[in-house]
């Protein structure tokens, strides 16, 4: 089977995870953006789910340096505890390829590449354009050259 060219890998080891449940009458995502935008805190990954019985899941990553921020934005917020959870260890890995959109399975050989060699994934976006994995910082570089051996990848792009 041919293999997916992409353009790079895109990795980031120093993330922190922060997985949110919320009720859907909360206001609490405008004024956590604003925040973290007042604080020049980047957001790295985002995923957002709603749920259809009220309640949505959000899933972000940080820069490890900026958890303390997010952790003390969220202890001031009226969310129960069990309502958040911080992974302060995770990483990004992604490929970036412009026809994504025109060949379906790309998700499905990064997931099946990365999950059959034990990377243990936390979470997945994806743009026409980009699959972004989240998983343990300590297994980006495994991640990597797993990407490595089965996506085609222009010398020096990674």
């Amino acid at each position: 089977m041919e293999r997916f060219k992409i353009y790079n890998i895109i990795h980031h080891d120093q993330l922190g995870q922060i997985t949110l449940t919320l009720a859907e009458d909360n206001n609490f995502l405008e004024e956590m953006f604003n925040r973290l935008k007042g604080k020049g805190i980047k957001i790295k990954f985002l995923a957002f789910q709603q749920e259809r019985e009220g309640s949505s899941h959000l899933t972000l990553c940080v820069e490890r340096g900026d958890l303390k921020i997010m952790e003390k934005l969220l202890s001031n917020h009226p969310l129960k505890e069990e309502a958040f959870q911080i992974n302060p260890e995770a990483g990004m890995v992604a490929i970036y390829g412009p026809h994504f959109v025109e060949r379906p399975g790309v998700v499905d050989v990064m997931h099946h590449a990365l999950s059959s060699r034990g990377v243990k994934i936390l979470a997945i976006s994806t743009t026409i354009s980009t699959c972004c994995f989240v998983v343990p910082a300590s297994q980006i570089v495994l991640a990597i050259n797993i990407l490595k051996e089965v996506f085609e990848i222009p010398q020096g792009k990674v």
